[in-house]
């Protein structure tokens, strides 16, 4: 290396002075305390207030669907200069009343001074048109379970009503504890109130994986649960007593019986009534085991005996186990033409 040059006695030597980071801080690249555009510097704060009006007021009534607000130019601006976090989330609330709610920006094109926000959020906020409202940045966690409990149980009766609110849900930004969101499907409106969010009270769903459960809704009743299988069997014997000792049913009047009368006979004396007339009623049914041993006498015969059907037909006459004179003797044949002719004469 080769040898510096003398330094001349008596004058102090020189250096050069470097670039001090504030003068590029603060800027539209960042650095510094106020940050920039492309980051790199502390979060800075975006805090105005607003005259709400709804969206329909500028003819986006698309924006019903969601919770996408319309702020002017200068918020753009504004937001432009500070180191703020992607997508742009904003904390709405009520400076009179307190409510607040969290929302997503679709547009700046308002009007200075104005901001224009879906009509729902207005019902949530209790804000009427022309009323301030307070409209700041914030960044909120990317949510992973949401509880949704519908108002009505109207809403029950979508065919598939997860697959509709999954639909809807690509509109929002962000879902707040409390809120009451707006479903538009099939022409109606179904309100749907948010009980729970997971991992904190205002949660982002842009491209975020969502568990989404349900509770029943408030106006839901469960169905009656039939009573107990003891309950039943108790009641069911009880009518089963009262059957029993019910008195039996009076007989129905079928009106005037034909040929009821009773006959008389000329010589006054007394009809004998048969067996089978109809003021008697029907005859008694016939009995199967006489008609069975008229048609099959054998079914009474005595094993390797005689067969009977009407005694004495000579069963043990005679015979060496009956007793003697047991059964009479027959009658002799008479001959019927026996005897002695007779003249005229």
């Amino acid at each position: 290396a080769e040898p510096s040059a003398p330094r001349r006695p008596g004058r102090p030597a020189r250096r050069r002075a470097r670039p001090s980071p504030a003068m590029f801080g603060g800027g539209f690249f960042g650095g510094g305390d106020v940050g920039g555009f492309f980051g790199g510097g502390v979060p800075g704060r975006f805090d105005h207030q607003y005259q709400a009006f709804p969206v329909s007021f500028m003819g986006k009534e698309d924006l019903e669907k969601g919770n996408k607000m319309i702020l002017p130019q200068s918020a753009l601006d504004h937001l432009a200069r500070l180191n703020i976090s992607y997508p742009m989330l904003f904390e709405v609330s009520n400076p009179s009343t307190g409510r607040r709610t969290h929302a997503g920006v679709q547009e700046f094109i308002a009007e200075e001074g104005m901001c224009y926000i879906p009509y729902w959020m207005m019902g949530n906020l209790v804000l009427q048109e022309g009323d301030l409202v307070r409209v700041t940045n914030t960044s909120l966690p990317k949510g992973s379970f949401v509880k949704l409990q519908p108002v009505s149980s109207d809403f029950l009766d979508i065919h598939n009503p997860r697959a509709v609110l999954e639909n809807s849900l690509r509109n929002f930004a962000t879902l707040t504890v409390g809120d009451c969101i707006v479903i538009d499907y099939n022409a109606k409106k179904y309100e749907i109130e948010i009980v729970e969010c997971k991992p904190a009270q205002a949660i982002s769903i842009i491209e975020a994986d969502v568990n989404v459960d349900f509770a029943p809704p408030k106006d839901y009743k469960e169905p009656e649960r039939p009573p107990a299988a003891d309950a039943l069997g108790s009641s069911f014997k009880a009518k089963v007593e009262e059957s029993d000792q019910a008195p039996p049913p009076e007989p129905e009047d079928k009106g005037p019986t034909l040929f009821g009368g009773s006959g008389q006979r000329v010589d006054g004396k007394a009809i004998k009534t048969p067996l089978a007339s109809p003021i008697l009623g029907p005859s008694a049914p016939p009995s199967v085991e006489d008609e069975l041993d008229a048609k099959m006498p054998w079914r009474n015969r005595i094993p390797k005996g005689v067969k009977r059907i009407h005694p004495p037909y000579g069963f043990n006459m005679g015979h060496m186990s009956a007793q003697k004179g047991a059964a009479p003797p027959p009658k002799p044949v008479e001959d019927l033409w026996m005897g002695s002719g007779q003249s005229l004469q």
